[in-house]
């Protein structure tokens, strides 16, 4: 699952069905740490995102199965620690697309 970022387009949710792989896609942004709603920048290449607001995006399926698949994605991520109880996010690792 990848939520990508492009300038001038914001966010959305791509390849929505793949429960096993989570991570920020920048696409053709300058800056190192973007300011974007919900998601917050750990370091360069680390993030927490909200996952009530991961499940608004544009392109999040609103089915009964996707909630489910997402919900048992939740949870596997936080017997690895990669939720963060304090905010209700997620971590996802930065990709940067030039």
């Amino acid at each position: 699952m990848i939520i990508e970022y492009v300038p001038g387009k914001g966010l959305a949710l791509v390849e929505a069905d793949d429960f096993k792989s989570f991570k920020l896609r920048l696409r053709d942004t300058p800056e190192r740490r973007p300011s974007l709603p919900d998601i917050a920048f750990v370091d360069d290449v680390n993030v927490l995102i909200d996952i009530e607001a991961a499940t608004r995006l544009p392109g999040a399926p609103d089915t009964d199965a996707w909630r489910s698949g997402f919900g048992k994605m939740v949870v596997y991520a936080a017997t690895k620690g990669w939720i963060d109880a304090a905010t209700n996010s997620i971590r996802a690792h930065v990709e940067r697309i030039p």
